[in-house]
């Protein structure tokens, strides 16, 4: 039998899912893979929307995603990572887009008990979403996007007695987007499939419970606290907010469709037979509960992390919650905070698509920024209602010159989450920057230069890296976790050369007639709450 000397990290996101295979005695990335939703083959006819990575929306501000296409990419994927790496595999961890959830009925319940039946994996047995896909009692999965749930987030609140307290018990002031508001929105929306659910998983505790054939996979504490739901200091339901919950929508028995919370480091169960036989993986391989896609990317950096995907997040370390931000807990159970801006990656690439070029025209988008430095905040582009800070959906100034426009949305877009972080992030240790727009020199300059820090590259293999440096050091001591973590980060997050502040463009964002004051003058004009 092969030695188990290696670790998987997989991350369900918004766009792709991917894989990192990481050594669990170096921290050395050994494998990486993608598999991108809307350009793989094997993912066709799910019914993304023309352009976009959801499904066409229900109601303005719905936003879903075909939740069978989780089981496919995470087959897909699997497929393309090498069997010599994958018998090796000791332990799995995963992590997923935060707050998006899946609807379990019975039949979905059963089959995902069968998966560790012996021949469930042998040539020609179904795909996982034809096993799966029929018992869900919704064939939609709600994503963070969501946005349609201001009187159901509304009623979260009052039941904790208002914004401050609210905060105090769940560690966020209940936003549109988190898993809580919008399960109940959706279940309003759709009785009938509410009606027919069993359990209600995450996508990360949902996948955690496909490869460990574990229907009762707890929610992580890190997943857990992004659902409005979850008592943030004792780290378990919150009685008063489930309660007001079920209430809102006439179900006394929503508690009883909710998995456990456990520690982001429990193991959900051994690998199930399905994937033994498949690809040729270890019985002996354990998989963890998982968590979220941010909680797991915190999980390679002991201080500031910026994550530039489809969504921005900035996150930093903290104890304990903060009135303008969300407290959570990362991949390895530690504390910290972050803010979200939802309009992130695709309102940058959405410029350039109006402009005529493709979406991954990234020379075009660093010469634009080469040319233009910060002067006056005259574009405003954000195609959805926005929580960091809040803000409605705007589409201000644009013009029929590309540079100007694009450096105009990544200035205001970045300095607006400058403005909205002040209380809890700002001038001190240097950054760490992550996602697709980490590879540009010039958005990490205005990064450097807005924040007044040092920023640091790494890896563009975010959570999926997270993931798998979180399951190598679940399978120490807690005493030989502590001893290693940062050498281990330092190994798996691949960080690049730190980039200072360039004086030049710190002027122009922090002159008292600089770029951030009159940006800040021009958002509480529109009515920003900053």
């Amino acid at each position: 039998m092969a030695e188990l000397d290696l670790v998987l990290g997989i991350d369900s996101s918004t766009q792709s899912t991917s894989a990192v295979i990481l050594s669990r005695l170096d921290y050395r990335v050994l494998a990486e893979a993608r598999v991108r939703y809307r350009d793989d083959p094997r993912l066709g006819g799910f019914g993304l929307a023309e352009g976009n990575p959801t499904l066409p929306a229900e109601e303005p501000g719905e936003a879903s995603q075909p939740a069978a296409l989780f089981l496919a990419a995470l087959e897909a994927l699997l497929d393309d990572l090498p069997r010599d790496l994958l018998s090796r595999v000791a332990a799995i961890d995963l992590s997923a887009q935060q707050h998006g959830q899946v609807w379990l009925g019975s039949a979905a319940l059963q089959a995902i008990v069968d998966l560790a039946r012996p021949g469930s994996g042998t040539p020609g047995a179904p795909s996982l979403a034809e096993l799966i896909g029929p018992g869900l009692s919704w064939e939609r999965s709600p994503i963070w996007m969501s946005a349609n749930t201001s009187g159901e987030a509304s009623a979260l609140r009052s039941a904790a007695g208002g914004a401050s307290a609210m905060t105090m018990r769940s560690g966020s002031d209940s936003p549109l987007r988190f898993s809580g508001a919008v399960l109940m929105r959706s279940a309003l929306l759709h009785p009938h499939n509410w009606e027919k659910t069993a359990r209600v998983h995450l996508i990360s505790s949902f996948l955690s419970g496909v490869l460990s054939a574990n229907p009762d996979c707890p929610i992580d504490w890190g997943n857990g606290s992004g659902t409005s739901l979850m008592n943030w200091h004792e780290r378990s339901w919150d009685g008063q907010l489930v309660r007001a919950a079920g209430d809102f929508l006439g179900d006394p028995n929503l508690a009883g469709r909710l998995p456990g919370l456990a520690h982001p480091l429990t193991v959900a169960g051994k690998l199930a037979r399905r994937f033994v036989e498949r690809y040729g993986m270890s019985p002996a391989c354990k998989v963890l509960i998982g968590s979220g896609d941010n909680p797991q990317s915190k999980v390679l950096v002991p201080g500031s992390l910026l994550s530039l995907g489809t969504s921005f997040v900035l996150m930093t370390a903290g104890g304990r919650p903060h009135v303008s931000a969300n407290a959570m807990y990362d991949g390895l159970g530690l504390p910290f905070i972050f803010g979200c801006r939802t309009n992130g990656a695709l309102a940058w690439e959405r410029v350039r698509r109006d402009h005529g070029l493709a979406a991954d025209d990234f020379a075009a988008a660093e010469a634009a920024l080469a040319t233009r430095l910060p002067s006056k905040p005259t574009v405003i582009f954000q195609p959805e209602h926005e929580s960091f800070p809040d803000s409605p959906a705007l589409d201000l100034g644009r013009s029929p010159d590309f540079a100007t426009d694009y450096a105009g949305v990544v200035d205001s877009s970045l300095c607006l989450m400058a403005l909205a972080s002040r209380s809890f992030a700002g001038e001190g240790a240097a950054m760490a920057v992550t996602g697709g727009a980490s590879a540009s020199a010039a958005v990490l300059a205005r990064v450097a230069a807005i924040w007044k820090v040092p920023v640091v590259p790494i890896a563009d293999a975010g959570a999926a890296a997270g993931a798998a440096l979180a399951a190598a050091l679940s399978l120490l001591s807690d005493a030989e976790r502590v001893a290693v973590a940062d050498d281990a980060r330092r190994a798996t997050s691949r960080a690049g050369t730190a980039l200072e502040p360039d004086p030049r463009l710190m002027a122009a964002f922090h002159g008292s007639d600089g770029y951030l004051a009159a940006l800040e003058a021009r958002s509480l004009e529109l009515g920003f709450r900053l």
